[in-house]
This record gives structure tokens, sequence and C-alpha cells, in this order.
């Protein structure tokens, strides 16, 4: 009897092994003989996981948000500059087109009006904004230069000696080899406009991974601690979830933003540069025929090719007034080349009304769409690098909640 009451006192059982402490850290065995996992182990593990994905997410996430707010950047830039050197090209054809009316007004032993001066300096300007927003265009732009400078050298000769020679040089230098310069440059900087930068939604999937192991965890160590709120990991999966909602809201707006810029933005600064070129191309050839520079058959196809442009450019975007001021333009064109020679002052200057207005009109426009451009993608481009440190810093907190959380867990049933 008295052997029986030994076997069978629990104080004896528990006070050889260490008490309570060790009766947790006994693995129970399967059926098969082997012992799983010890609840403090499979804590440690969940608690080593859960930083690791927390902290990884928390380093990712900022560079690859990064890498987003530097594409949103890299279109800001290409859209400013094709409009800083479409306006260029337009400005060059601009004071070709007031040299010509300048030489056409001048009567005899006056000098020519020097108008065209303007539009020259403006080009100039507009060039060395170029430079200075985008220095990897240095070398082209200094190519552009050298022949802007050679243009406006010989441009001046031809208004000094009114010479039809001097100013045919003159129209050759501009069309032969500044303006193929420019179009080079201009085709580039669309290239970036029109592709399609890369797709990060992958992003999203990288910060679902942490939501995913946190619930997994709290599932897992509420089945082995019979606890089933651990405040850690609830604390930690609603910071990882905030920054699931954060990023997948970034990714798709700059996604959207990109392509709003690409179909709407582009096509519609597209479109000013586009008629504001052909308007003032066309002008130019106006000049270029009514000085006997250019012969009446291709001048008139030229004249008809440009102005055909500017319509397609004017209807794309959408204003009947313009339409109406191009109409008027290509009228007066046609009263100015059937006038007897040379053609009257009074109807060279009526002719010149509604390139004017025109002119002004799109060089609104393009100001107008620049700034609107800038402001969005500027303005996302900060949020995105302001959220880049919000994601880091939520998955910091996540990180260490999930460890406090865990740890508390893991010092009872050590």
């Amino acid at each position: 009897m008295t052997a029986v009451a030994k076997s069978t006192d629990p104080r004896q059982a528990w006070s050889r092994g260490g008490g309570l402490s060790q009766a947790r850290q006994s693995a129970p065995s399967q059926p098969d003989g082997t012992k799983t996992m010890t609840t403090s182990s499979v804590i440690a593990w969940w608690r080593a996981v859960l930083v690791i994905a927390c902290l990884a997410v928390a380093v990712i996430a900022p560079l690859v948000l990064n890498e987003n707010r530097q594409s949103v950047e890299r279109v800001n830039v290409a859209t400013q500059q094709m409009l800083r050197l479409e306006t260029v090209r337009s400005d060059l054809l601009g004071a070709e087109a007031a040299a010509t009316q300048a030489l056409l007004m001048a009567t005899d032993g006056q000098a020519p009006d020097a108008g065209y001066l303007g539009l020259a300096d403006s080009a100039s300007a507009e060039l060395i904004a170029a430079a200075a927003a985008s220095p990897s265009d240095s070398l082209a732009l200094q190519q552009i230069n050298t022949a802007l400078g050679h243009y406006l050298a010989q441009l001046s000769v031809a208004m000094k000696t009114g010479s039809q020679n001097d100013m045919r040089q003159a129209s050759e230098v501009l069309v032969n080899d500044l303006l193929p310069l420019l179009d080079t440059q201009i085709a580039a900087h669309t290239a970036v406009l029109e592709s399609q930068g890369d797709n990060q939604q992958w992003l999203i999937a990288v910060l679902a991974v942490p939501v995913l192991l946190l619930v997994v965890a709290s599932v897992v160590v509420a089945r082995r601690t019979r606890r089933v709120v651990n405040l850690g990991l609830m604390l930690g999966l609603a910071a990882a979830i905030a920054s699931l909602v954060i990023v997948t809201q970034l990714v798709t707006t700059t996604a959207m933003s990109i392509s709003a810029v690409q179909t709407s933005g582009v096509t519609q600064a597209a479109a000013v540069a586009k008629a504001h070129a052909a308007v003032t191309e066309a002008k130019a050839i106006e000049g270029r025929m009514l000085l006997g520079i250019t012969d009446s058959a291709s001048g008139a196809q030229a004249y008809a090719d440009a102005t055909g442009q500017a319509s397609d450019a004017l209807t794309e975007l959408g204003s009947a007034d313009a339409t109406d001021r191009l109409s008027q333009m290509i009228s007066t064109h046609d009263q100015l080349v059937a006038a007897t020679d040379p053609p009257s002052p009074e109807l060279v200057a009526s002719a010149q009304e509604p390139y004017d207005w025109l002119v002004s009109w799109l060089a609104d426009q393009s100001s107008t769409i620049g700034n609107e451009v800038d402001a969005d993608l500027s303005g996302h481009a900060a949020t995105v690098e302001a959220q880049a440190i919000l994601v880091a810093g939520i998955m910091v907190i996540a990180a260490v909640s999930s460890v406090a959380g865990l740890s508390g867990s893991l010092r009872r049933y050590r």
C-alpha cells in the first residue's frame, strides 16, 4: 500500500522535473512516435518569420515606390521639355514669317521692321531653359544652339540687304539644318511619353505577404496558447493592412496619372504644338512665296500641307474660334497671292490679324497645358515620396508590435 501511495503522489511527480515549466516544454508525441514542436519553439519561429517579413517590406516598398516617383518625374520632365522645344520651333518659324512680312511692308529707303528679333530672343531663351532643365540633352542642344546662331546671323544679313538670295539662304539654314535637329529632340522626348511605365502591381502582392503571415501566426498562436487575441499581433496586422492599402492606392493612382498624361495631356500638348508649328510654317511659306523665294506651284502645295496639318490639330483641340481664324488666314492668303505685285500694305496687315490671334491663342494653350501637367505630376511625385517613408515606418511598427506580442507569450511558455 505504501508503494502505491508513493507512485500516485502528484507532488513527487512534479518535483523531479522542474515543475510546471518543464511540463509545458515537453513535446506531445504523435501516434507514430514522432514529437511535434514545442509551443515555445513555434512562437519563436513565428516571431523570427514576422520580423524578417515586415522589415523586408519596410526596405523593399520604399525602394520600389522611389522608382515609381522617378517614373512620374521622367514623364513630367519629358512633357515640359517637349513643349519647350516645340515653342523654340514655332518661335523660329514665326521669326521667319515676321521677317518676310517686314520685307514686304518695307518701302524704298526704309529699313524693315525688326520685330522678328523678339521671337528670335524668345526661342533662344527657351533653348537655354531647356538646357538647364535637362542636362542630359546638353550635347544635342549645343548643336541646335550653334545652328540657331548661324540662322540668326544669316537672317540678319538678309534683313539688312533685303536680298532674295540672302533670305533664301537663311530659309535653307532653318529648314535643312536647324529644324531637323529640333525635330529629332522632340521625337526623343515624345517617345519617352509614349512608352509605358513599369508595371508595379507586383508590389501589392509583396505587401500582402506580411498580412497573410500575421493572420496565420495569429491563428497558430491562439490555438497553442488558448488565447484568442494577441494585442501585439493585432496591432501588427492592422499596420500591415494599412501599408497594403496605401501602396495599392499609390501604385494605382500613379498608373492612372501617367496614363492620363499619355492619353490626354500629351495628346493635347502635341495637338497644340502641331498646330502652332503648322500655322507659323504656313505663314513663313507665304512670305517666301510673296518675296519670290519659293515658286508658286511648290509654295502653294507646301502651304496647303501646312494649313491642312493645322486644321487637323485645331479640330482635335475642339476650338471653333481657332478653326474660324485659320479659315480667315487661308482666305487672306489667297487674296495676297492673287493680288497685283506687290500686295498693298493694308492687305498684308489684314492677313496678319488672324495669324497673330492664332499664334497668341496657341501659345496660351501650350503654357496652360504645361502648367497643368507639371502641377499634377509634381504633386503626385511629392505624395509618393512622403507615403513611401510612411509605409516604411508603418512596417517597422508592425515588426516591433509582432515581436512584442509574441515575446510575451514566449516568456510564459519557456
